[in-house]
C-alpha cells in the first residue's frame, strides 16, 4: 500500500511537471489582422494629412517640400499602397469576425438587447456625409477650402513659376528666356559651387543634383541678370 501511494504521488508530481511547460508558440492569424488594419490605419491617416496639406503638380515639384525625407509623389505612393493594404485587411477582419458580428447584432452581447437603433444611427451618419461631401456644403465646404488654401498659397513659394512645368524646361531654355548667354550663366553656376551642370538637362534635375529645389536654382540664375 505504501509504494502504491508512493508510485501514484510521484505519478501526479510528473503529470502537473508536464503541464506547467510553456505551449510552444503559434501564429495566430485574428490578431495579426486586428494589427495589420489598426497599422494600416494609422499610416494612412498620415499620408492622407499630408496629402491634404500639399500643393498640387507643378506647384509641389516647383517648391520640393518634403516631409519625413518623401516628396508628394512619394507619399501618393504610400497612400496607395496602404489604403489597398487596408481594405484588405479590413475585409479578412470581418470575415474573420463575422459570427461575433452578427451574434452583436442579434443579441447585443453583454448589454441585454439588440444594437439595430446604433447600426442605423451609423449608416445614416454615413450617407449623410456622403451628400454633404457630394453637394459642397459645410463641414465639407470647409475642408475643400482650407484644400484650396493649401494648394494655390503653399508655405516656402518665394516666386511663382513663369509657367506650367516650368521645371522640366532644359537649363539653357531657361537661361535663354531671361535673355542670359547659357556659357557664362552655367560659368558662374559651377563658381558657386554646383556640379554636374548640363545646359541641356531639365531645371528640375540640375536642382535635385545639387540639393536645391528648382525654385532656388531659378532665383539663383534670375539674380545673374540684375
Amino acid at each position: 500500500m505504501i509504494v502504491t501511494i508512493k508510485k501514484g504521488s510521484e505519478d501526479a508530481k510528473m503529470n502537473e511537471h508536464i503541464n506547467l511547460r510553456p505551449s510552444s508558440p503559434r501564429f495566430k492569424l485574428k490578431p495579426f489582422i486586428s494589427f495589420l488594419t489598426a497599422f494600416s490605419f494609422v499610416v494612412l491617416s498620415l499620408s492622407g494629412i499630408i496629402l491634404y496639406a500639399r500643393p498640387e503638380g507643378s506647384l509641389a515639384r516647383w517648391i520640393s517640400r518634403e516631409f519625413l525625407g518623401l516628396d508628394k509623389s512619394g507619399w501618393e505612393a504610400v497612400h496607395i499602397v496602404f489604403c489597398g493594404l487596408f481594405v484588405v485587411a479590413a475585409v479578412i477582419h470581418l470575415a474573420l469576425n463575422f459570427k461575433t458580428i452578427v451574434i452583436y447584432l442579434r443579441t447585443g452581447l453583454g448589454n441585454g438587447r439588440k444594437n439595430w437603433l446604433e447600426l442605423a444611427a451609423a449608416g445614416v451618419l454615413v450617407v449623410a456625409l456622403v451628400l454633404v461631401a457630394i453637394w459642397r456644403v459645410p463641414p465639407a465646404s470647409w475642408m475643400m477650402e482650407g484644400r484650396a488654401n493649401f494648394k494655390n498659397h503653399p508655405r516656402g513659394l518665394q516666386i511663382e513659376m513663369p509657367s506650367v512645368d516650368f521645371e522640366k524646361q532644359s537649363l539653357r531654355s531657361v537661361v535663354e528666356c531671361l535673355g542670359l548667354r547659357p556659357e557664362i550663366v552655367l560659368k558662374k553656376l559651377e563658381g558657386s559651387g554646383l556640379r554636374g551642370l548640363k545646359l541641356e538637362s531639365s531645371l528640375e534635375e540640375v536642382a535635385r543634383q545639387n540639393g536645391l529645389t528648382p525654385q532656388e536654382l531659378y532665383l539663383r540664375i534670375l539674380a545673374m541678370g540684375t
